[in-house]
This record gives structure tokens, C-alpha cells and sequence, in this order.
């Protein structure tokens, strides 16, 4: 009997999604609601998900389910846990599924609406997926919300908020993590170009110091830094210029990162008095920095095409203009046989030569001056002509 083979490939696959997906996950649920520490305000595992996708297809299933199962089962062995395992069982599944429908369905839409992974590629692509985005994060926010009320893991009196909050943390975690997944995966435009990786670094230390002057209350000479919240715009244009989605995504990511951080701890513009306020204006910040720098990406992207294909036609109407050229100047004829000489040095007929270099087609026929030559000529009786 011969066994069915065994296809390592998917086993590292899903191995690999899991472990990328419970890594991140734990992260995210650092900043978790109480009391049921579910529903985050930043959840990154979303858009490993969403990438891992739009990339390999349905096959990225197993593992995202895997991941989100194991995730959200971890806090079972948590030393505050009262419930039962039957209930952290059913609750991680359910969580599970709509983590993995969430995905499927968005990398769907991906290939339907967009056409592949290139989502900022033009200005209409990375609208696109910000629809999907905000459209395909109701899934996994009304799953795992519905299913924590319908087990007694949460209150029904808490379930807008909680869906409210799920709902925009994997939003945010598609919107940031998504496109830099899936621009990375790509060769790197920096790659082979040391100069330009030495550039790239010192701006983004430049940005990293930035970044914790404002969301860590470096001091600044006296200066409060948290009125300085809107001053990393400017840096991230200016990367986005210059080193264009790899470097507007990777400072993107970073950005975001800072600024979680930073309010997790208690420090920057966005700490309010209660935990709720402080996520709701983290993710305000960083909701309009991702569109803004998303839909700069996919302007500049869609400008740099419509240059190559303008350099592109150009190219093509120099050509055409030679061959114009070509064909207006001397051409050597034999004077017997009227042939004519290439720049080979090869001799055509002329029908054939004016063919290739014209969009024309030639007819054969006899003149009335030959035809009447011929008959007179040969004694035939008639020979048809054009008139």
C-alpha cells in the first residue's frame, strides 16, 4: 500500500504563519480591553494574515487558524483564568475562524477588485484596499465579539464597544502591516545601491530619534513634545519621495510602533485619564498617518509609470521617425531589373522592399501604353489593363 506523500512545504508554511501570527498576537493583547483582554486596539496579526493571502492563496488558511487559535487559547493557562477549557476551547475556535474567513475573504477581494499584491501601485488600487480593509475587518470583530457574549466571556452591555474596538485594531493592523508585507516581499529597490542603504539608514534614525522625542517625552530643551505629534508628517513625505514604498512603509510601520508604544507606557499627546480615551486617539493618529502616506505611495507610483511609458513611446517615435528617414533618402535602384539594393547589400524587389518599411499593400497590373506595346509586340489578341 503506498502512502500519500507528505508536502513539507505546506507544513512550514503553516508552522511559519503560526508562529509569525502568535508572536505578534501576544504583542497586540498587551494592550487589550479588561476586563476579557480580547478585543485590542492594535492588532498587527490581521495584516500578516491579510498579506499572507493575498501572497500564497487559500493554502495561508491552515496557519492563520492555527495562530489565532493558539493565541487566544494561551490565556487559559493564565493564573487569573476562572472558566472552564470546554469554554476557552469554543471561544478560541470561534475566534479562529473569523480570523481565517477575515483573511480569505479580503485576499479574495484583493484579486478580484485589485488584480495581485501590487496595492499601491496606482492611486485606484490603494483606495481599493482600503475599502476591503475597513469592509472584510467586520468579519472577525463580529465573530469574536458574538462569540464572547454567547459563552459569558463578556457582557452583552459591553459588546459595541468591544466590537468597536476589535473592528479598528484590525483595521489598523491591515493598513499598516499589509502593504509593508507585501512590498518587502518584492526585491528591495535598495538593494545593490550601498550609498542610497547608508541614506535610508541615517533617515530613519533621524525618524527613530524623532519619534521618541514625541512619544517618549525625550526631553527637548524644555520644549513639550507632545503638542509635536503632527511633526512626523513631514518625514514621512520626504521618505516617501526618496526612497519611495519601501521606505514609506518600513517608516510607516516604525512610526506606528513608537506611538503604541509610547501610549502603552503613559507617555505622549495621546495619554488620556481612562485607557479607552488614550486608544481612541492613538488610533485616530495613526488611522489618518497610513491613508495619507498610503495614498501618497500610490500617487508617486502611478506618476513613475506614466513616465516609463511616456520614455517608452518616445523611444518608439524616434525609431519611427529614423525609419521615415531612411526611407526618404537614396535609394539604389538597378536600372534593368528595378530592384533595390538594402543596406545589407542584398538586392529586393521594390514591392517588397516598400512593404516592409510602409503600410501598404501592392497590386499587380499592365498599363494601356504596355499593353498596347505588347500586343504589337506579340500579336495577342488582347491583354487586359486598369482602365
Amino acid at each position: 500500500m503506498r502512502l500519500p506523500s507528505f508536502n513539507f512545504r505546506s507544513l512550514g508554511l503553516t508552522l511559519f504563519l503560526a508562529g509569525a501570527y502568535i508572536a505578534t498576537a501576544r504583542l497586540g493583547l498587551t494592550l487589550a480591553l479588561p476586563p476579557e483582554a480580547k478585543a485590542t486596539a492594535v492588532w498587527p496579526p490581521s495584516g500578516i494574515a491579510f498579506a499572507a493571502v493575498v501572497l500564497v492563496g487559500r493554502g495561508a488558511g491552515p496557519g492563520i487558524w492555527l495562530g489565532a487559535f493558539l493565541a487566544n487559547f494561551w490565556d487559559y493557562f493564565s493564573a487569573t483564568n476562572k472558566l472552564p477549557l470546554a469554554t476557552h476551547l469554543l471561544l478560541s475556535s470561534g475566534i479562529a475562524v473569523g480570523s481565517t474567513v477575515q483573511a480569505l475573504l479580503g485576499g479574495w477581494l484583493v484579486q478580484r477588485w485589485i488584480g495581485g499584491p501590487g496595492i499601491l501601485d496606482r492611486t485606484r488600487s490603494a483606495f481599493r484596499f482600503m475599502g476591503i480593509a475597513l469592509l472584510v475587518c467586520v468579519v472577525a470583530s463580529t465573530t469574536g465579539v458574538t462569540t464572547m457574549c454567547l459563552l459569558g466571556y463578556a457582557p452583552w452591555a459591553h459588546y459595541g464597544f468591544n466590537w468597536r474596538t476589535w473592528w479598528v485594531g484590525d483595521t489598523i493592523g491591515i493598513l499598516v502591516v499589509t502593504p509593508l508585507v507585501l512590498v518587502w516581499s518584492r526585491r528591495p529597490w535598495l538593494a545593490g545601491k550601498s550609498w542610497l542603504v547608508a541614506e535610508a539608514l541615517l533617515v530613519w534614525l533621524a525618524v527613530l530619534g524623532l519619534g521618541l522625542c514625541i512619544f517618549e517625552r525625550w526631553d527637548l530643551r524644555g520644549i513639550d513634545t507632545g503638542y509635536l505629534a503632527y511633526m512626523t508628517f513631514p518625514p514621512l513625505v520626504w521618505v516617501t519621495f526618496r526612497f519611495g514604498r519601501y521606505g514609506a512603509t518600513a517608516t510607516l510601520v516604525l512610526m506606528a510602533g513608537l506611538a503604541v508604544l509610547g501610549t502603552a507606557q503613559g507617555h505622549g499627546p495621546f495619554v488620556r485619564p481612562t485607557l479607552n480615551q488614550s486608544l481612541l486617539l492613538l488610533q485616530m493618529f495613526v488611522g489618518v498617518l497610513t491613508v495619507m502616506t498610503l495614498a501618497l505611495v500610490a500617487v508617486l507610483a502611478e506618476r513613475r509609470q506614466a513616465k516609463e511609458e511616456q520614455a517608452h513611446l518616445m523611444v518608439q517615435l524616434f525609431e519611427a521617425l529614423e525609419e521615415i528617414k531612411t526611407i526618404c533618402g537614396l535609394i539604389p535602384v538597378c536600372a534593368w531589373c528595378k530592384k533595390v539594393r538594402t543596406d545589407t547589400g542584398a538586392w529586393e524587389q521594390m514591392e517588397y522592399y516598400l512593404s516592409k518599411r510602409l503600410e501598404a499593400t501592392f497590386t499587380h497590373g499592365v498599363c494601356p501604353q504596355c499593353a498596347k506595346k505588347v500586343t504589337e509586340e506579340e500579336g495577342l489578341a488582347h491583354i487586359p489593363n486598369d482602365e
